[in-house]
């Protein structure tokens, strides 16, 4: 079925994007602040309902955690707003099961952070919720990407010379870079991993960057370029982070104050991973076809 274009539907997923954006920083700082368990409670916040809690007591772990959960629900709620949307208006079927995938998804979530509460922080479910809160904002960018306008009036076929081996390539990328997110969030939840992460990091690396050069090197579209440099230079921004980060990185178990480096370069590595794992490039390569006359892969 044709895709007919829906402008606010649209703008709607950009802005349910952005909110899940920061509530991957309001989670990252969560976790840097240690402040997981500030509120013992869910998903009650000390017994009073969530956005009735006093702001006047919203101050140190408390103010993250509960933050982090107000955030959580306006989330959910745009989730659910997005999902009814692509069933009442989206044609393509496959774009509707992908809303219906988002909305599963972000119950998932909510559920999984409710058990990291109640099971006093779990590593394996505190290492599922950051897992499945990459793969949740990767959903929700696929969908703003396909409901705008290039997208559903171009049609998503550019030629490009050996446009299968292309796809594929950006799809192992993909799927390396999540390999790095998982490890990532192991480090971060269980203090395990660290060697594993770096090589991870080193391998998933090398596959962005020549992903980047193919781009440019086959590719004429100037809009898919600036991708492929925008990932490149983010990829290159998170190596210096993650150096950072393990020259500040104070293991989960130690108690005592952090300082605010120790806070905010985890943070950010965590946030920029995130961008990186959000597959703009990845999604943008996948709507390319080989050109006429064979010249596939």
């Amino acid at each position: 079925m044709t895709a007919r274009t829906h402008p606010w539907l649209h703008r709607f997923a950009w802005l349910t994007a952005g909110a899940t954006f920061l509530l991957i920083l309001a989670g990252a700082s969560v976790t840097s602040n240690r402040a997981g368990l500030s509120v013992p409670d869910w998903p009650t916040t000390y017994g009073q309902f969530m956005f009735s809690f006093p702001r006047s007591k919203m101050v140190g772990g408390i103010f993250y955690e509960h933050g982090h959960r107000m955030i959580a629900s306006v989330v959910g709620m745009l989730t659910i707003v997005l999902a009814l949307w692509l069933v009442k208006a989206e044609p393509r079927r496959w774009v509707r099961r992908l809303g219906i995938g988002a909305l599963a998804a972000v119950i998932a979530q909510g559920i999984l952070g409710g058990l990291t509460v109640k099971f006093f922080l779990p590593p394996p479910v505190s290492i599922a919720h950051a897992a499945l809160a990459e793969a949740f904002f990767c959903i929700i960018l696929a969908l703003a990407l396909v409901t705008s306008v290039s997208w559903t009036q171009d049609g998503p076929l550019l030629p490009v010379k050996g446009a299968g081996n292309l796809k594929r390539l950006a799809a192992v990328t993909t799927a390396l870079v999540y390999i790095q997110v998982l490890l990532g969030a192991a480090i971060r939840h269980a203090n395990i991993g660290v060697l594993a992460h770096m090589i991870m990091a080193a391998v998933a690396s090398v596959f962005v960057f020549a992903l980047a050069m193919i781009v440019f090197a086959r590719v004429p579209r100037t809009s898919l370029r600036i991708h492929a440099l925008g990932l490149a230079l983010l990829v290159a921004a998170q190596i210096g982070l993650g150096f950072a980060t393990l020259l500040v990185r104070v293991p989960k178990a130690e108690s005592g104050q952090l300082d605010p480096i120790q806070i905010i370069i985890p943070t950010i590595h965590l946030a920029v991973g995130a961008l990186v794992l959000t597959g703009v490039l990845t999604k943008r390569i996948a709507s390319t076809s080989a050109p006429a006359g064979g010249m596939g892969s």
